[in-house]
């Protein structure tokens, strides 16, 4: 099989409780981090990406990255904040430039030394939908204070600068115009991850050079997502996890077609997640008290996990009307080319 060991999961969640064992603020079992690893490694995922959406976010999963690095050397991070997070790096009605400084030093060390774990800016962007975290005008002035600085650091650089992993959610072109005010670096690359937007405006998205698309379940979860990935050209392909979150679920139009994708390759595509123990709330304390973490061969309930990309691959191969194999090896180079920093 030429797509052993070509998956990577360039959205991941690893710092979310729930892989401490805590859900809805109660301890249900150990931190099974290593234990998500080890089953990521063997259903093919190879490399990671760590999604930060704020500056202890970043801490968090550099700690992440230096824990587990004898066991997934390829692991990196973003840095930057989420327009969820906005408002953290306010003071009253005016932007906190000291919390600026910080981030703008982190930026700086990481560029400075080449650090291989530091692979994309962000996760940065705008979220009109979830406005009851930050006002717009608050997403806007965090976004760009992010833009001014990152231009002023890369705009010279000798080499390729992290790509920017871009959070875009019902803001119709918003986004887009203020990426306009800005310079960057030639070879700067840009992924709009999780898109859940219109057919037109990934159209008008991947018009412009070096922009890339990214697809999870939440972005297949409507007709309009599953016509959007349909058209998305292969160059321009990235998909990912989300994990913990954006399962697929039963209600999606996508479940219908993966459960006929896994069917017609349940002989080719003997992938090990399948045969994992899915294991309810309830059964959970009991199965770590009988297996501790030495078993790894299960999933909790309805936490996503990341051994679970290869499913979004075979409907994607599915959807796109080609082999695993071709959209694998698509991805994988698209992933090679644009995250160049491991």
């Amino acid at each position: 099989m030429t797509f052993k060991n070509k998956l990577m999961d360039i959205g991941l969640n690893l710092i979310d409780k729930q892989f401490q064992g805590v859900y809805h603020g109660k301890k249900i079992h150990p931190c099974d981090i290593k234990t998500v690893i080890h089953k990521l490694l063997e259903n093919d995922v190879s490399r990671c990406m760590l999604t930060s959406s704020s500056i202890q976010d970043y801490h968090d999963n550099a700690k992440i990255c230096q824990d587990y690095k004898d066991l997934i050397p390829n692991i990196g991070y973003t840095v930057g904040i989420h327009p969820c997070s906005s408002a953290e790096m306010m003071d009253g009605n005016d932007l906190d430039m000291s919390k600026f400084t910080v981030l703008e030093n982190i930026w700086k060390d990481l560029l400075k030394s080449k650090n291989p774990h530091f692979l994309a800016f962000g996760e940065f962007g705008l979220d009109y939908d979830r406005l009851e975290y930050a006002p717009k005008s608050t997403q806007k002035m965090v976004f760009e204070k992010q833009l001014e600085i990152i231009s002023k650091l890369t705009i010279h650089l000798d080499h390729q600068p992290p790509v920017f992993f871009l959070h875009m959610r019902s803001c119709d072109d918003d986004l887009l115009t203020t990426l306009d005010k800005y310079t960057f670096h030639n070879d700067q690359k840009f992924i709009v991850h999780s898109y859940t937007d219109s057919l037109k405006l990934m159209e008008e998205i991947l018009n412009r050079k070096n922009f890339f698309i990214s697809f999870n379940n939440c972005s297949l979860r409507t007709e309009e997502g599953l016509q959007n990935l349909k058209a998305c050209p292969l160059d321009k392909l990235f998909l990912e996890t989300d994990a913990p979150w954006c399962g697929i679920r039963r209600t999606h139009p996508s479940y219908p077609l993966l459960a006929e994708a896994l069917e017609e390759t349940k002989d080719t595509l003997p992938y090990k997640q399948l045969g994992y123990t899915v294991l309810k709330k309830k059964k959970i304390p009991l199965w770590f008290e009988q297996n501790g973490l030495d078993k790894v061969e299960y999933l909790i309930g309805d936490r996503h996990e990341p051994c679970e990309l290869w499913k979004i691959f075979l409907l994607a191969s599915k959807l796109k009307n080609c082999t695993y194999e071709e959209i694998v090896d698509k991805v994988w180079d698209n992933c090679q080319s644009v995250i160049t920093h491991m």
